[in-house]
């Protein structure tokens, strides 16, 4: 007897074909609108060549000798070195693509790039450092690298919910050397920032970010506060220098007092406790 009730499939293959046309559109849209991190987690294989190297995944473009090949695998063996003394030892395994030419970062990391010497994609499904040829040096992959660290210490979600742009920035500076000229600059933000703070009425109700001095020796003031370096969008605009160089200073600040069992215990703090409060209870401790 044919059942006129019964539907010609199950509900829980309905759910899976749901499910499956899910995940397409999502893929579809994420590669309408981030290209390039489809590339680098789908299609790094079928443009790239692998190397042969057992601590992380490293891919270069065909071009490369093989001399080269060596030189960015013992780049990457010192720059971890750089990330064990930051964080006491290395956990993070990310994908490092590295090019000779710009085509690498144009196609992998940043369509649009000009000069742009290194970027992270940090997903849900992994982490993927692109490196320019102007890139391809120890500071560079060094700050990459602990972007990388923070991550895979922290997960996905953790960082993106908890962590300010401005500490993660900052904590890469650590093992950045590239900027070190800016010593010379700070005497020049910090009059800039007495004549902002001489002409404005600061007031913060944010007891976080009250603990900053007001004072000639600080520079997160006025529309340069900490607080308002919340998000890449914040963070990475037209004063994108001056952002890295308040964070730089704040980070390092912060870890000479705190060292690395600081950050270690402020890690495991942010299991359960915002990063707010996480920052406060080591700062609590000088």
């Amino acid at each position: 007897m044919l059942n006129l009730f019964k539907p010609p499939i199950s509900l829980k293959k309905w759910i899976g074909i749901a499910f499956l046309l899910l995940i397409f559109w999502l893929i579809l849209l994420t590669f309408l609108y981030a290209p390039t991190l489809i590339r680098s987690i789908f299609l790094k294989d079928l443009y790239l060549d692998k190397l042969k190297f057992e601590q992380t995944d490293i891919y270069v473009n065909p071009a490369m000798n093989k001399e080269e090949r060596q030189n960015i695998i013992i780049l990457y063996k010192k720059s971890r070195i750089r990330i064990d003394s930051l964080f006491g030892s290395s956990r993070a395994r990310p994908s490092i693509l590295v090019g000779t030419t710009n085509e690498v970062m144009q196609r992998f990391g940043n369509s649009n790039a000009q000069g742009q010497t290194g970027m992270t994609h940090l997903t849900p499904f992994g982490t993927y450092i692109i490196l320019s040829p102007e890139g391809t040096n120890i500071d560079v992959l060094s700050h990459e690298l602990s972007h990388a660290e923070l991550i895979e210490r922290l997960g996905w979600q953790t960082r993106r919910n908890k962590i300010p742009i401005w500490f993660d920035e900052g904590l890469a500076m650590l093992v950045d050397k590239r900027f070190e000229y800016w010593t010379t600059l700070q005497q020049d933000w910090r009059n800039l920032i007495d004549i902002e703070k001489n002409d404005s009425n600061i007031n913060s109700n944010s007891d976080f970010y009250s603990t900053t001095p007001l004072d000639s020796d600080s520079l997160s003031l006025s529309s340069f506060e900490l607080q308002n370096l919340q998000t890449t969008e914040q963070f990475f605009t037209e004063n994108a220098q001056i952002h890295y160089f308040l964070s730089q200073e704040e980070v390092a600040r912060w870890y000479t007092e705190k060292g690395q069992k600081g950050l270690l215990q402020l890690i495991e703090n942010l299991k359960e406790n915002s990063f707010e409060d996480s920052y406060n209870v080591e700062k609590s401790t000088q």
